[in-house]
């Protein structure tokens, strides 16, 4: 391939927003001639690694929104030290349906059981699966509530971030949640 081409084929992936593919299409095009790729599966190779690219970027920019206090994943808990807890509960917890289904999950336990773990690396799995996550505590969020409510700004408190927003908020659903 001719460097005219090489740099045509560059500023096209550019323009495409593919970075990915743009800075390593030169190593990409060697492993081609050199494996005698043919077309469809270079061009799988070279779309395969910017998709995973961008997911592991997408991954990265949810988990810093989620604004966890540390990063820790459900594969670093200690079930030795909680024995009491259900791993394949947990497991079942982590492929993300009960958001799916618009359940919730309540972690109820004394302190320093490792409540606050299990709920980021829920959340951590819930980023991988490509949720939008917000960690925060009970007392944290009645406090934001309460002072939205007392400023008039409920409403548009939950639908900033704590809501979806093709999700309608209701006067019941309002008052539900404050009290």
């Amino acid at each position: 391939m001719n460097p005219a081409q090489l740099e045509r084929l560059g500023e096209h992936l550019h323009r495409l927003r593919l970075f990915k593919s743009q800075e390593r299409l030169e190593a990409l095009l060697q492993e081609a001639a050199g494996k005698e790729l043919g077309y469809a599966d270079f061009l799988e190779l070279l779309l395969g690694e910017e998709v995973s690219a961008k997911t592991a970027k997408n991954i990265t920019m949810r988990t810093s929104l989620a604004r966890f206090p540390f990063v820790k994943g459900l594969a670093a808990f200690d079930y030795a030290y909680q024995p009491s807890l259900d791993k394949k509960q947990l497991t079942a917890l982590a492929a993300c349906h009960f958001i799916d289904h618009g359940e919730n999950v309540i972690i109820l336990r004394p302190p320093g059981v490792g409540k606050t773990h299990l709920a980021v690396g829920l959340g951590l799995e819930a980023t991988n699966h490509g949720y939008r996550v917000l960690f925060t505590t009970a007392t944290a969020m009645i406090a934001t509530l309460t002072k939205a409510l007392n400023e008039g700004k409920l409403e548009e408190k939950l639908r900033a971030g704590l809501v979806r927003p093709e999700e309608p908020i209701t006067e019941t659903q309002q008052v539900g949640k404050v009290q």
